[in-house]
């Protein structure tokens, strides 16, 4: 188990996510310019962007082991990979509520939300094309949304949680369905996946 670990990085992955989490809330309300296709220019946050760290982190240490190796391991290489995701998840969320409770800082409860959102929108995509390309399709994301997902009064559009302020109900809930459906699929998996088309 030490040596999967190590493997996958798990330092990395909680540095990665203290990281996002303090830096989200020391930059707090700080804006980044990103040119809009829909709508009208919104508020996109640093914090927004930033915390797609952990995910992009999360698969660098899925994507770095041998795959023909892993997968004719009787150990459930996937489950621990499911069941890693959703650790990391649910401690930054319980980390930012704590925060949260303390200070007041309504970033920190964006950040935890998007940390876990974007590692299960990162776990079901590793769970049918791979870590590699979960990464960049993840890292992706918050570009695409900050650019679509505003409305015509600039207000974030239903289906852009990531826009979304801290006490949306919406946000909260598809970041809650995307880290279960992201430990399912990944989890189902009975064995890693070969991705020689894409590697």
């Amino acid at each position: 188990m030490s040596w999967w670990l190590k493997a996958r990085t798990a330092h990395g992955l909680a540095a990665a996510c203290a990281l996002t989490v303090v830096l989200g809330i020391l930059l707090g309300d700080a804006e980044l310019p990103i040119p809009v296709l829909t709508g009208q220019a919104g508020v996109f946050l640093a914090g927004h962007l930033l915390t797609v760290l952990p995910a992009v982190v999360l698969m660098y240490g899925q994507e770095r082991t041998d795959h023909r190796i892993e997968s004719t391991a009787a150990r459930p290489v996937n489950r621990w990979n499911a069941s890693m995701g959703a650790v990391a998840a649910l401690a930054v969320v319980a980390a930012t509520a704590l925060i949260y409770l303390v200070s007041g800082s309504s970033m920190a409860i964006v950040s935890g939300r998007n940390i876990a959102a974007y590692i299960g929108i990162a776990m079901i995509l590793a769970a049918f094309i791979g870590p590699r390309v979960s990464a960049v399709l993840t890292t992706l994301l918050p570009i695409g949304l900050a650019n679509t997902g505003w409305a015509p009064s600039g207000a974030p559009k239903i289906w852009a949680w990531l826009l979304h302020d801290a006490n949306s109900g919406i946000a909260l809930a598809s970041a809650a369905f995307a880290l279960v459906a992201g430990f399912s699929a990944l989890w189902r998996r009975r064995s890693p996946l070969q991705w020689r088309v894409l590697n």
